[in-house]
C-alpha cells in the first residue's frame, strides 16, 4: 500500500525511510540522449593545437640557449622576430574593417613597450642574479609547465586560465634573462617572450587549419634541437607522435565506453 501511495514529491513525508526508492523512480532513466562524438579530424586538430604549444615553448629555450652561448646576437634574434611578427600582423591586420584606427592603436602599443622593454632590461637582468642559477631553471621549468597546463586549446573565448598561462610563461622568460650577459640580450629575450606568448596565441586563436602550421614548428623546432641535443630530439619526437597520433586515437576508440545519463533528477526544463 505504501508503495502504491507514493509519489515523486520531495516535500510530501510519506512515512517512509530517506532511503526509500519507487521502482518507478528509474523510469524515465535515459542514456546517451545527447551524444557529443568527437571526429578523427576534430580530435587531431586538438592534439595538434597542443603540439603547437609545446613546439613554442620549445624554440623559446632554444633562442634562449642560443643567446646565453653566444651562438647568435642580440640583433639578429629581434630582428629576426620583427619580421616574423609583422607578417603575422599583416595577416591579422587584413580581417579588420577599421584599419588605419587599429594600426595607429597598436603603433602606439608597440613603441610603448619598445621604449618601457629597453628602459628597464638593466633592471630586470639583475633582478634575480643572487638566486642560483639551478633555482632560477627549475623556476623557469615549472612556469613553463603550468603555461602548457592552462592554455587554451580550442576555446576562442577568454578565461582566468588564458591569464594565468601568460603571466606564468611571461614570469619563466624574466628569470630567464637575469642568465644572460648584458642588457640588450635580455631586452632581446623579453622581445621574443612577448612574442610567442602573448602575440602568436591571439593569432592562431584566428586561424582555422593549424595542422600544417603545427606540423611546420615540429619539424622546425626539430631540426634546431637536433643540433642541441640528439636525446631530447628523441624525446621531441616521441612526445609530437604521442600527442599528434596516439592520444587523439586513444580519445575516440574511448569514446564508445562513455555513457551519459538522463533521469528524473535532473534539471527541470520549459517544453514549449
Amino acid at each position: 500500500m505504501q508503495s502504491r501511495n507514493w509519489k515523486k514529491n520531495l516535500y510530501e513525508n510519506h512515512g517512509l525511510p530517506d532511503n526509500y526508492t519507487h521502482n518507478s523512480f528509474l523510469e524515465e532513466l535515459r542514456k546517451n540522449v545527447k551524444p557529443n562524438s568527437v571526429t578523427v579530424n576534430e580530435a587531431i586538430a586538438l592534439g595538434a593545437s597542443i603540439s603547437i604549444q609545446i613546439s613554442i615553448v620549445i624554440l623559446f629555450v632554444i633562442i634562449f640557449i642560443w643567446l646565453n652561448n653566444e651562438w647568435t646576437t642580440p640583433n639578429v634574434i629581434f630582428t629576426a622576430s620583427a619580421t616574423l611578427t609583422i607578417a603575422g600582423y599583416i595577416k591579422y591586420v587584413f580581417k579588420i574593417l577599421k584599419l588605419f584606427d587599429r594600426i595607429s592603436k597598436d603603433l602606439r602599443t608597440v613603441l610603448i613597450f619598445l621604449a618601457f622593454g629597453y628602459i628597464l632590461s638593466p633592471i630586470l637582468k639583475t633582478l634575480t642574479e643572487t638566486i642560483s642559477t639551478d633555482t632560477i631553471y627549475a623556476m623557469t621549468i615549472f612556469m613553463f609547465l603550468i603555461h602548457l597546463i592552462f592554455s587554451k586549446y580550442g576555446s576562442t573565448n577568454a578565461s582566468l586560465s588564458e591569464s594565468l598561462s601568460i603571466t606564468s610563461s611571461i614570469f619563466g622568460s624574466l628569470m630567464l634573462t637575469s642568465r644572460l650577459s648584458t642588457p640588450l640580450h635580455a631586452f632581446s629575450l623579453l622581445t621574443v617572450a612577448v612574442q610567442c606568448f602573448v602575440l602568436l596565441p591571439f593569432l592562431l586563436s584566428k586561424l582555422e587549419q593549424k595542422m600544417f602550421l603545427s606540423l611546420s614548428l615540429a619539424l622546425c623546432t626539430l631540426y634546431l634541437l637536433w643540433d642541441i641535443s640528439t636525446t631530447l630530439s628523441y624525446a621531441f619526437i616521441a612526445i609530437s607522435v604521442f600527442v599528434h597520433l596516439i592520444c587523439p586515437l586513444w580519445y575516440i576508440k574511448w569514446q564508445e565506453y562513455k555513457e551519459n545519463i538522463y533521469g528524473p533528477w535532473d534539471e527541470a526544463v520549459v517544453d514549449s
